[in-house]
C-alpha cells in the first residue's frame, strides 16, 4: 500500500433472494474473506441492513499476511451465513485494488470504498 493511505478501506456489498428482493433481518451475516496462496483470511463481517447490505471496513494490516506478505491486492470473495450456519459463497474478485496510483502525483486515489452484488442467493431452502 502506498505511504499516502489512510490504512483503512471499505468494502460495501448487497444481497437479494432469485426475485430481486432484499434479504434482511438479523439471522443474517456476511464476512469478507481474501483468498491467499495457503489459508485464507476473514477480513471482517457485519450483519446484512434492511437493504440486504453491508459495510465493512479492512485494515491494511489485514489484507497482508504471512503467506501473501506485502499484498497489495486482495482477492476478495463472501460467505453468507443464515443463522449462524454458510449459505452462500461467492466467487473470487481477483486483485481489488484500493489505492492506484496516480503517475502524475505518485498520490493514492480517493478508491478506498469497493462494491460488491448484489449477489443472487437461492433462498427456497429456507422454512418460514
Amino acid at each position: 500500500m502506498s505511504n499516502t493511505s489512510s490504512g483503512l478501506f471499505k468494502v460495501l456489498v448487497s444481497f437479494t433472494n432469485l426475485e430481486g428482493n432484499p434479504l434482511t433481518g438479523s439471522s443474517w451475516r456476511v464476512k469478507v474473506r481474501d483468498q491467499d496462496p495457503l489459508f485464507d483470511g476473514t477480513l471482517g463481517e457485519a450483519r446484512l441492513d434492511e437493504n440486504g447490505g453491508a459495510g465493512i471496513l479492512i485494515s491494511v494490516a489485514d489484507i497482508s499476511s504471512l503467506d501473501s506478505p506485502g499484498e497489495r491486492t486482495p482477492d476478495l470473495y463472501f460467505v453468507l451465513y443464515h443463522q449462524g450456519k454458510k449459505f452462500f459463497t461467492s466467487g473470487v474478485t481477483e486483485n481489488v485494488d484500493f489505492e492506484q496510483i496516480n503517475p502524475a502525483t505518485q498520490r493514492a486515489t480517493a478508491n478506498t470504498t469497493q462494491s460488491f452484488g448484489p449477489y443472487k442467493v437461492d433462498t427456497t431452502s429456507i422454512s418460514e
